[in-house]
């Protein structure tokens, strides 16, 4: 156990033959882990001397885990100085500088090394800090296995989190003044608040000198630690988070959601008016553009995935800037809810941000989302090693961790990943885990059944299965018991990995299939392709009579109509309610335009499907637009032939109910062409398959697998390729025509 013990003080000269640091090894068994201890410099805070070395102490200390006893907890937390922990990006690891630790050498990046300059000054005497790449031995890969199941309960016992973003610029700065004018009412930084120092004599400054010299620290402990120990013993009383006192919970329809919480906790906070006196001068709609491409879009902190967890387990946070300026991450939250809820002053990037409150929230709350899900929150953050899209979430799930999840850095990506996906297999007992991710550019060396993490699920079609934890809207492989699979269906073979064995039917050979799309491309584009693919596949069809022809064509009018209107809200109008969405579209028209859209909606007109059709033409027409929306009017509800009638009849509504289904059918008609392409079959079926699919893949329905997929035969064996709707097949439909002896079941081993 290490002592409190301030590093060595003085200036320390670098020299070229110093050796370099080596880490003496931590002791998992006992939670230990590594702060650093780092002088504070006045000389340099009051600008008085250019930054000398970096110099500091690292030391060892045991963590206070929730598995201990509490009478263990509070002598472990009694022993554990007050800390911050950093919360940043590595930055390019070109760009190093050299720090001397215990009088050895270590290097660190460039952005590491900016950020602990600027947490100097924010504190008095030196200073505990823990950073990853220094208080981590990265070279020992079993150290680095072991301190990521401590990393949550490092960050979560931090005085506070210190959210390094990098440097700042002018702009920057504006962001950080206009936020901090809005929540707090001022601007100071540490360093503003102490005596000017082209003004201080030499009196003052040895004062200040001797009183933020004091052995251990005792200024700054006396003044942060003693909250920061009531704040221990309390939590020891009733500790916070613990995984046996927190519940998993899955977003269900109809129920408030994590995300509905946390935004009208936040939507509900309004700046004194004070306040708004000092910003009153800025333009709303300006700073908020600002924020978002300064602080969100153009900040790789929120594209990187460890601080997700950093922030998420924080009781604490604070955004620092250089010259010793900060804002709180709440008072963040606050102002861009503000500015895009209350102001509609637009933050486009306000749901990764929300994201991030929320996996925050519900951690604070005990209510810890699964693993599942978070990945799936966390889907366009991008991690160096492809291991970490996992590993940097296990401390904040739901799930139990098991011998699939434990983090080992010795595992290829191919391994850590099909364990993550047995996992899931096993947890909701079926297949569905294995559907809805992207597809494009995944990596090579993963069996084509394990989903590649590591891409941006942004790109990926809107899944057909459940990802939040309810049940299926749909029921391709039937309610008994073979939907069921369990881990101990699960028969991989190989010590690669890399073969998964199902058991299910086959239904048909992909015979036509339209183009693939650009993800940019509007959805009424893709329709008019998938139009062109129905009639250039009318042999499969059984032929395409004058009257299918007319009803494809009013159906391809009504959603140009649909997918103008979506194209003209852009992206950052997608978070409004419909009246916003109708109103804004309105803005763009001209007068004439009006007229047709929203007075008497003719240009959305579609007469009602011929009811003289024959029972071959009706299939054909249903089929194509049920296709379109992949039989789903949203995510939790299946589409009726009415609510089809509806989309293709807007005139008949009012005012108010045209703008819901404006912005129902606009979703529903994107959530199912987007990333697809349409398919008909040997046999005359229609439906919508992944993008990768090949004419002659084979779509088949795995018992386990709520939804049919597209499989491709490659010797005795099969590429699993993806999801797909495929109409008249999606509730069990498959099993009664087993049940007839028309389709026989058969085993697919996929690789």
């Amino acid at each position: 156990m290490a002592s409190d013990s301030p590093p060595p003080s003085g200036l320390v000269e670098f020299q070229p033959t110093m050796p370099n640091y080596v880490y003496s090894p931590l002791s998992s068994a006992e939670a230990e882990i590594r702060l650093l201890a780092v002088e504070f410099n006045a000389k340099h805070v009051l600008r008085r001397i250019n930054a000398p070395l970096l110099v500091g102490s690292l030391k060892k200390y045991n963590l206070p885990v929730p598995t201990l006893s509490r009478t263990q907890r509070m002598i472990r937390s009694a022993r554990l100085p007050t800390f911050f922990a950093l919360s940043y990006v590595w930055g390019d690891p070109t760009r190093t500088h050299d720090i001397i630790i215990d009088d050895k050498r270590l290097r660190i990046t460039e952005n590491l090394y900016t950020a602990l300059r600027e947490l100097q000054p924010s504190s008095l005497g030196f200073i505990w800090i823990w950073a990853d790449a220094i208080c981590i031995n990265q070279d020992d890969l079993a150290e680095r296995s072991a301190q990521v199941l401590l990393m949550r309960e490092i960050y979560h016992s931090a005085a506070d989190v210190k959210i390094w973003l990098g440097p700042s610029n002018e702009n920057w700065m504006r962001c950080l003044r206009f936020i901090s004018n809005l929540t707090e009412g001022s601007f100071i930084s540490d360093v503003d608040s102490l005596p000017n120092a082209p003004t201080m004599d030499n009196n003052v400054e040895e004062m200040i000198m001797k009183a933020v010299m004091i052995p251990s620290g005792a200024l700054a402990r006396g003044v942060i630690g003693f909250g920061q120990s009531i704040i221990e013993v309390l939590d020891i009383l009733d500790p916070p988070g613990l995984d046996e006192k927190a519940e998993m919970v899955q977003e269900e329809d109809g129920e408030l959601s994590l995300h509905q919480e946390t935004i009208e906790k936040f939507v509900k906070w309004k700046p004194p008016t004070r306040y708004l006196k000092r910003v009153e001068n800025e333009s709303f709609v300006e700073v908020a553009d600002l924020i978002d491409r300064v602080f969100i879009q153009n900040c790789t902190w929120f594209e990187r995935m460890w601080v997700v967890q950093e922030l998420g387990v924080a009781d604490n946070a604070t955004i620092i800037a250089s010259g010793g300026k900060s804002v709180s991450w709440s008072n963040l939250i606050r102002c861009v809810c503000y500015l895009h809820y209350t102001l509609h002053a637009p933050v486009k990037s306000i749901r990764n941000v929300i994201g991030m409150e929320k996996i925050r929230q519900g951690w604070n709350g005990r209510k810890r989302q699964p693993l599942r899900d978070l990945i799936r929150e966390c889907r366009y953050r991008r991690a160096t090693d492809p291991r970490d899209k996992i590993f940097s979430l296990l401390g904040l799930m739901g799930d139990k961790l098991n011998v699939y999840l434990k983090p080992d850095y010795s595992k290829s990506v191919r391994e850590v990943y099909a364990n993550a996906a047995l996992h899931f297999i096993a947890q909701s007992e079926s297949l569905d885990p294995l559907c809805s991710w992207q597809t494009l550019g995944r990596q090579n060396e993963l069996p084509s059944w394990v989903p590649d993490y590591s891409l941006d699920q942004n790109l990926a079609p809107c899944p057909l299965v459940a990802i939040d934890g309810g049940s299926s809207i749909y029921n391709s492989s039937g309610h008994h018991h073979r939907s069921k699979y369990s881990r101990m269906d699960v028969a991989v073979t190989h010590e690669s990995w890399s073969h998964l064995r199902t058991v299910g039917l086959c239904i048909d050979l992909v015979a036509v299939l339209s183009d693939p799309l650009q993800h940019s491309e509007p959805f009424g584009y893709a329709e008019r392709l998938w139009n062109s693919t129905i009639r250039a596949a009318e042999e499969y069809l059984g032929g395409l009579t004058n009257e299918v022809k007319a009803c494809l064509e009013g159906i391809s009018s009504a959603v140009e109509k649909y997918s103008e209107y979506w194209t003209s809200l852009g992206d950052s109008s997608k978070d409004l309610d419909a009246t916003d969405h109708l109103f804004k579209y309105t803005q763009s028209l001209d007068r004439d335009s009006k007229e047709s859209i929203v007075t008497d909606g003719k240009a959305l007109y579609l007469e009602s499907i011929e009811p003289n059709l024959s029972p071959h033409d009706n299939y054909i027409v249903d089929a194509y637009a049920q296709t379109l929306l992949c039989g789903r009017k949203s995510a939790r509800e299946r589409i009726s032939k009415e609510d089809i009638r509806i989309f293709m009849n807007l005139g008949e509504a009012t005012n108010s109910r045209r703008a819901e289904i404006l912005t129902t059918a606009s979703n529903a008609f994107e959530a199912g062409m987007r990333q697809r392409s349409i398919a008909i079959t040997r046999n005359g079926y229609i439906g919508a398959v992944p993008h990768n699919t090949h004419s002659g893949d084979f779509i088949c329905v795995l018992f386990g697998c709520t939804v049919p997929v597209v499989v491709r035969k490659r010797g005795q064996e099969y590429l699993f390729i993806g999801e797909s709707y495929l109409h008249g097949f999606m509730d069990a439909e498959a099993l009664v025509m087993e049940m007839k002896g028309e389709l026989n079941e058969q085993d697919f081993v996929l690789t």
